[in-house]
């Protein structure tokens, strides 16, 4: 638990030096997000669709070389039929490296996700699950993206790192790809 949060002071320290940097480029992205969960490495249900929402600011290190911060929303959940859904709700906070050639780029880093929600629908109806997910997870994350002007177009796939469950003999993770659009000012 120690070890957590402290990468979790050091991702956030991260963060908010990298957005103190006055000539770097801000902007909003948001776009469409499909998840699941993972048991042991295989998906368990039907993906889920839902959508995110998030600021960003990057700096240039070097010419092609940009560093990046932000702050996201996102849902990410599993269907197990069309009564059954658990839907975990997250504030994310990635930082990524984005290797850029001309109106393309490359991307790749982690975010520290802090859950601020959890919803556990059974045949229907909400109820409070068994046992709560953990309220912390650190994916990775790769992607690719198009930048013309001010607009970007972005894909990006994250692995969550972390079990959802504390004591689970094995491991339940998260898993989600994202596509949307941005905008850089």
């Amino acid at each position: 638990m120690k070890n957590i949060r402290l990468f979790t002071l050091a991702v956030l320290m991260i963060g908010l030096s990298i957005s103190s940097y006055a000539d770097g480029k801000k902007g909003i992205r948001a776009g469409f997000q499909t998840s699941n969960l993972y048991y042991d490495g295989s998906g368990m249900n039907d993906i889920s669709k839902s959508f995110y929402v998030g600021l960003f600011k990057e700096n240039k290190i070097i010419p092609m070389l940009h560093i990046g911060s932000g702050f996201e929303y996102s849902q990410i959940g599993s269907y197990t039929d069309g009564d059954n859904n658990l839907t975990l709700h997250y504030l994310s906070v990635p930082i990524y490296a984005k290797f850029k050639i001309g109106p393309f780029y490359a991307l790749g880093g982690a975010a520290a996700n802090f859950k601020v929600g959890e919803k556990y629908i059974l045949k229907g109806i909400e109820v409070d699950p068994i046992e709560e997910a953990n309220w912390f997870d650190i994916p990775v994350f790769a992607g690719v993206g198009f930048q013309f002007l001010m607009l970007r177009v972005e894909a990006r796939y994250h692995w969550g790192t972390m079990s959802l469950y504390d004591g689970a003999t094995d491991a339940f993770k998260t898993q989600y790809f994202q596509i949307g659009l941005g905008v850089a000012i």
